[in-house]
């Protein structure tokens, strides 16, 4: 849902401010309007307002532009919580209200699925959480500034860093931190070899990771080690060598209902805990086996969505193709005594249809991959031919593609629900219910 502009500069030197009208906001929340016969984009507006900007960017078919002032303010213009949403862009429709921002995804997803020939969709349903205070894991980056360093965000689309001391979307917890971050990174020695950093807010405490190149110093590792303990935070190193736990006062793991699904710092969980809970609450309810019916995951990670349906009763059999995370998946399994929750690694790009665990058949299937879909697996899902089957995605854009081949397939788009992991972005995620007809 990202959209990248490759523009050239205006040729002009010194371009005057223009005024212009905003006619809408596109599928990105980034304002359209028209400036000599050609659209022009400009973030940070609503549709109805009079704005005056700077030219930013041209070719041949758009020009790009900064607002400079609104002249006149629509009535839904909010005030950003964020002092950085100007210049980080992280958070770029704080302006907009969170139902205006809802509504906007839900046609852009829309549109994505009428590329495709999907016109008729049912009415999705939404799971929406708080606005701040959402985000569990965070990655900062880290600059040489002068003798020191800063440490923030880097701006949207560039390499540049925004120095930040506080995050409104971030969990207050790990927001604190950051002032006191920057300044132990200050403290080391080893300030061209700092990379960036990752913090996560785990059930029973904050754990960060460190990323730096070559050896740590003593004095170095003796300070990052006392600011760990004094704070209790669990911390771990990594290098191109490897990740290394430094201190680790507590287990790492995040929590679904009774299941505990320990991780570490680097594996992917997701970003918005209270969403992610309601995430898998609706995808059991959604799925819904049979008493007893095997169910497959595939792109199964810890086990985010194979235990709570081991949990449930259904003996499940998650496929992952990094087998550091299928191992993590048969502990949590384990921890949490689950017997009836089976992990294995395969490559979900060949034909896995063959393979032992998948000859025994599925009534139900769910699958979570990554931003580039799941369009390789599709032909080995429909030899399987699930009477059920749930698609979880965080990238309608590639949901929608792979529907095509679902619905030529025989099955039938019978739920859409849309989630709004992300509030302040113009990133959607999304889940289908396909059912066979």
């Amino acid at each position: 849902m990202v959209q990248f502009f490759k523009v050239k500069k205006p040729d002009v030197q010194a371009q005057a401010p223009l005024e212009v009208e905003v006619l809408e906001l596109n599928a990105h929340g980034v304002g359209v309007a028209r400036h000599q016969g050609k659209p022009l984009f400009v973030p940070g507006v609503l549709a109805g307002e009079r704005v005056r900007v700077r030219l930013t960017g041209q070719n041949s078919k758009y020009r790009t532009a900064s607002l400079a002032k609104v002249l006149r303010a629509s009535p839904q213009r909010q005030k950003p919580f964020c002092p950085y949403t100007a210049q980080c862009g992280g958070c770029s429709l704080q302006h907009v209200p969170l139902v205006d921002q809802r509504a906007l995804k839900a046609r852009a997803v829309a549109r994505l699925f009428a590329r495709h020939g999907v016109e008729a969709l049912p009415e999705p349903e939404w799971l929406t959480g708080e606005g701040q205070g959402y985000r569990r894991v965070a990655r900062l980056a880290i600059r040489r500034q002068g003798k020191g360093v800063a440490l923030g965000f880097r701006r949207q689309q560039s390499h540049e860093l925004v120095e930040i001391d506080h995050c409104g979307v971030l969990a207050p917890s790990l927001s604190a931190l950051i002032p006191p971050l920057r300044a132990l990174l200050n403290r080391l020695q080893a300030v061209r070899q700092l990379g960036h950093l990752e913090l996560y807010q785990a059930a029973e405490g904050i754990a960060l990771l460190l990323r730096h190149g070559g050896a740590l110093s003593n004095r170095d590792l003796d300070s990052l080690l006392a600011f760990a303990q004094e704070r209790e935070l669990a911390l771990f190193l990594q290098d191109d060598v490897g990740r290394r736990p430094l201190h680790v006062p507590f287990p790492l793991y995040y929590q679904i209902d009774n299941i505990k699904l320990s991780f570490t710092p680097g594996d992917f969980i997701q970003i918005n805990g209270r969403l992610n809970e309601q995430l898998v609450r609706q995808a059991l309810a959604w799925l819904a086996p049979e008493p007893g019916q095997a169910v497959l995951d595939l792109f199964c990670g810890v086990g985010n969505f194979s235990l709570p349906l081991a949990a449930a009763g259904h003996p499940v059999v998650g496929v992952e193709g990094v087998m550091e995370m299928v191992e993590q998946a048969r502990g949590n399994a384990e921890d949490n005594d689950l017997p009836g929750a089976r992990f294995h690694r395969a490559d979900l790009a060949a034909d896995f249809t063959a393979e032992s665990w998948a000859r025994q058949g599925f009534g139900a299937v769910l699958l979570d991959p990554g931003r580039a879909g799941a369009e390789q697996v599709m032909p080995y899902l429909l030899k399987l031919s699930p009477r059920r089957l749930l698609y979880v995605s965080c990238n309608p854009a590639t949901l929608a593609r792979d529907s095509e081949a679902l619905l030529a397939g025989g099955y039938r788009l019978a739920r859409l629900g849309l989630i709004d992991m992300f509030p302040h972005t113009a990133h959607c995620e999304a889940m289908a219910l396909f059912e066979l007809s």
